[in-house]
Order: structure tokens, then C-alpha cells, then sequence
């Protein structure tokens, strides 16, 4: 298993690496399009809820909801990274 600082070498080797097509980076600005607006649409369908929720409830929502964006995010991040990778 590789430590954390093995991984962020590798990644800032990558990075200082070939740098990507404009297939490549169509395709990152396309994920990233994409995340944002499923982001988008997951924080305002959470704020409706909130809004009518009582306040314990509430919390739990925002939790749940933030959490929900992380993996939004997360798997962009991902699918981003893979699309690096293909040459």
C-alpha cells in the first residue's frame, strides 16, 4: 500500500507530465459541467426541505445533503482522473 506521499508524488508527476489533449480536456470540462449542475440541483431540492423541516430535522438534511455533493464531487473527481489516464 502506497502512503500518502507516494500518492502526491505520483500525482504531481502526472501533473508536470504530457499534458492533455483537447479530446481530454472536452471531456474534464464536460464531467465537470455536469457535477456542478447535479450539485446545483441537489443543494436546491435539500434548501426546500430545510426550509419546511423543523430545525433537528433540519440538520439532518443539510448533513445528508452535503454529504450527497462530497460524492457528487468525488465521482467527478474520479471519472476526471480516468479520463487523464486514457491516451
Amino acid at each position: 500500500m502506497k502512503s500518502a506521499l507516494e500518492l502526491a508524488m505520483e500525482k504531481t508527476a502526472q501533473k508536470e507530465g504530457a499534458k492533455p489533449t483537447e479530446k481530454q480536456k472536452r471531456e474534464i470540462e464536460e464531467i465537470r459541467s455536469i457535477a456542478k449542475a447535479k450539485a446545483a440541483e441537489e443543494e436546491i431540492m435539500a434548501q426546500g426541505q430545510i426550509a419546511s423541516a423543523d430545525p433537528a430535522k433540519a440538520k439532518e438534511l443539510k448533513e445528508l445533503s452535503a454529504a450527497r455533493i462530497r460524492k457528487i464531487m468525488a465521482d467527478a473527481e474520479a471519472k476526471i482522473e480516468k479520463a487523464r489516464q486514457s491516451r
